[in-house]
């Protein structure tokens, strides 16, 4: 591994000449914060879902149903 210049925490692999970061709270903070970003999306997801059944079951009340 080659440290990238002005920069800590990147070297450069020299078989596949990626960029790798060695920042692992860098990474921790990122998976955090997908982790609960896929947290809020599922619980939005939901409540559509409710709000949905329950305009259908409006619908169905107000048609005499």
């Amino acid at each position: 591994m080659i440290p990238v210049e002005n920069n800590h925490a990147l070297y450069r692999d020299e078989k596949s000449n990626a960029i790798v970061s060695s920042d692992m709270n860098a990474y921790n903070n990122y998976v955090r914060a997908r982790n609960q970003k896929e947290s809020e999306k599922a619980e939005l997801d939901e409540l559509k879902s409710e709000l949905k059944e329950i305009k259908q079951m409006l619908r169905n009340l107000s048609n005499g149903n």
